[in-house]
């Protein structure tokens, strides 16, 4: 039908206005009207200088909501020693200590002063019988048969007098009872299997602190880039500041107010003050470490967070395995991470909504141990196996070169970009960090050209937060579209449904045919349901689990219960429904939540029951 209408068009002559020149600048006046707007009207009017003071908009979307919060391994821990099944379904230590001897997988070693075989780096074995007295002497690794360097983990299945030796920590650490909820591990998963002392486990307990999987207790934040700042935005007073090295201003003046502009360092650190509970919990743990188990005095101190300031604390991204080391100077009230640019791209960051961990230095130094890392594939991720004492500008992503330093543009450069230039073109009229490599200046004396204003103001947390349910989050982001002249609430729509809940509700749907079904007793899995209806896991004299099979007697018989939920799978639903009747999208989305629906009904409805009423027989 286009192409008939085109060969239509082109027999029929149309030779246009008599005047050409005036349609040609009738054109061209519509062709600036739309693209300057009433801007080539002021011009003719007025005799002066004009120019678009926005000649070209940015518009943005959320991509990743702020985060300040403690990370903590799923389910939480706090002592690194395995006890199976022993603990129960949480996992705890002292349930575990009351069955007495237990039997799980750790790594022999054999200790050098009595010779006896013993799990642990101090011998736990006792060289008088019935003396609460540990042999204490340092293990070594015992070579196993045929284990190589391909071996994947080397523990055997050894024998443990738990009660014994949580009785001997207990009166070691000089406590007078350990804390009731020790949460423990079931295994583990490292090459050589060792645990840590447990006594660790028993401190960080106590101070209420848990334990990542390579040792470490962090605390993450959103990273944001910082330059300079205030001593009253980050609540440190100016003498304190003047005693850390800020001696100036940027002035050059002497520091002696807490409003005076000061540049921050690059290795300088200012954490959301949500962090302080944590931190001050890692600091007495490590405090009562020291005291308690090396017998050292307590390093920290800390009663509240102004104590904290001036301490060393380590900087690590998740994906790296080098961290980098900080000093914290102030907190703020945002639920970010405030630091310099190439302290961010240091740990691998360009700030574009990325989180990354804060630790004590003194924390990693005692409790980091590459034995514990896991053996599988990317064990070696997010862990501390370097510290950088000092960051070197010549070393770091190209990307954080690129920084603008500049105090003012000048006007060849607001004159370059009238033309929309490729920035590579204009990078000569602005004064970058990487130019500025092999002198103080790489680090020290960077600009900026409008004042930011307070450092926290505003929300301390975004309406993604601080809303509580999905539905409320969606019709919020759609009432703010309705409002804004240059989103279309409708295209907003679309684009949540097609890229969060279509891909969620097909993602829920195909893992809730290939679940696995759980004990809700031993917390074993299974592929498939067994055909007694209820776990048939053999339960061995020492409490544990066994790989065999029993009889009735010996077997656990919990209930067996589904991981994924029909609710889980339908959560989505009613949402785009109303969404959709709202807002309205296109017919094709439309039709792939009508067909993802139908597919839910299809399983979880049975189609052989109908329900009928009176009137189908009408």
């Amino acid at each position: 039908t286009d192409e008939a209408g085109e060969a239509a068009s082109e027999k029929i002559e149309d030779p246009g206005p008599d005047d050409s020149v005036a349609l040609r600048a009738a054109r061209v006046l519509l062709d600036e009207h739309s693209v300057e707007r009433s801007l080539w009207l002021t011009r003719r009017l007025s005799g002066l200088r004009w120019e678009d003071s926005a000649p070209c908009r940015v518009g943005s979307r959320m991509g990743r909501p702020e985060k300040a919060g403690t990370r903590e391994m799923k389910p939480k821990v706090h002592a690194l020693y395995p006890i199976a099944e022993n603990g129960g379904p949480q996992r705890l230590l002292g349930l575990a200590a009351g069955k007495g001897v237990i039997r799980v997988q750790m790594g022999p070693r054999v200790c050098d002063k009595c010779g006896q075989e013993s799990p642990h780096l101090r011998c736990h074995n006792r060289l008088v019988p019935g003396e609460v007295v540990e042999c204490g002497g340092t293990t070594q690794r015992k070579r196993i048969r045929g284990a190589n360097r391909y071996t994947r983990r080397l523990g055997q299945y050894t024998s443990v007098p738990l009660e014994d030796i949580v009785e001997v920590k207990r009166r070691a650490l000089g406590l007078d009872r350990i804390p009731a909820r020790i949460k423990a591990v079931k295994g583990l998963i490292s090459v050589k299997q060792t645990p840590e002392p447990i006594e660790k486990g028993i401190l960080r307990a106590k101070h209420g602190v848990s334990v990542f999987r390579d040792g470490t207790s962090r605390y993450d934040m959103s990273d944001v880039p910082l330059t300079h700042f205030r001593p009253s935005e980050i609540g440190t007073p100016w003498n304190v500041l003047f005693d850390l090295g800020y001696k100036h201003d940027i002035f050059g003046d002497e520091l002696s107010s807490d409003e005076q502009l000061l540049e921050l360092l690059p290795q300088d650190f200012v954490p959301s003050i949500s962090a302080k509970g944590q931190l001050l919990a890692i600091c007495g743990f490590v405090d009562d470490l020291l005291v308690r188990f090396y017998g050292m005095d307590a390093f920290y101190e800390a009663g509240d967070e102004r104590d904290l300031i001036g301490h060393l604390a380590i900087g690590l991204a998740p994906h790296t395995s080098g961290g980098v080391l900080c000093r914290i100077i102030g907190w703020t009230t945002a639920s970010a991470g405030y630091a310099h640019p190439l302290f961010h791209a240091a740990k691998r960051r360009n700030c574009d909504g990325d989180e990354d961990s804060l630790m004590m230095l003194l924390d990693g130094l005692l409790n980091f141990s590459r034995s514990i890392l896991p053996a599988g594939r990317g064990g070696r991720m997010d862990a501390p196996l370097v510290l950088s004492t000092r960051i070197n500008a010549k070393e770091i992503d190209k990307e954080a070169l690129n920084v603008d330093c500049s105090w003012a543009y000048t006007r060849a450069f607001y004159e370059a970009t009238k033309s929309r230039p490729h920035p590579n073109e204009v990078e000569e009229l602005v004064d970058l960090a990487g130019d500025r490599i092999g002198s103080i200046g790489e680090v020290r004396g960077y600009g900026w050209t409008h004042d930011s204003g307070q450092l926290d103001a505003g929300p301390v947390n975004s309406s993604y937060k601080t809303l509580k349910t999905m539905k409320d989050k969606m019709l919020a982001q759609l009432a703010l579209g309705r409002r804004l002249r240059a989103v279309s609430a409708q295209r907003v729509a679309s684009q949540v449904i097609e890229s969060h809940f279509l891909p969620d509700l097909r993602g829920n749907l195909m893992a809730f045919t290939r679940q696995k079904v759980r004990c809700v007793k031993c917390a074993h899995s299974y592929r498939r349901i067994p055909l007694a209806g209820k776990c048939i896991q053999n339960i061995s004299t020492s409490g544990g689990l066994s790989g065999g099979r029993g009889d009735e007697g010996t077997l656990c018989g919990g209930n067996v219960v589904l991981t994924v939920s029909e609710g889980a799978v339908r959560k989505y639903i009613e949402i785009t429904r109303d969404v959709i009747e709202s807002y309205g999208v296109d017919d094709y989305t439309k039709q792939r939540v009508e067909w993802m629906t139908d597919s839910v009904d299809s399983l979880f409805n049975d189609d052989t029951v109908t329900v009928m009423t009176l009137n189908d027989f009408v």
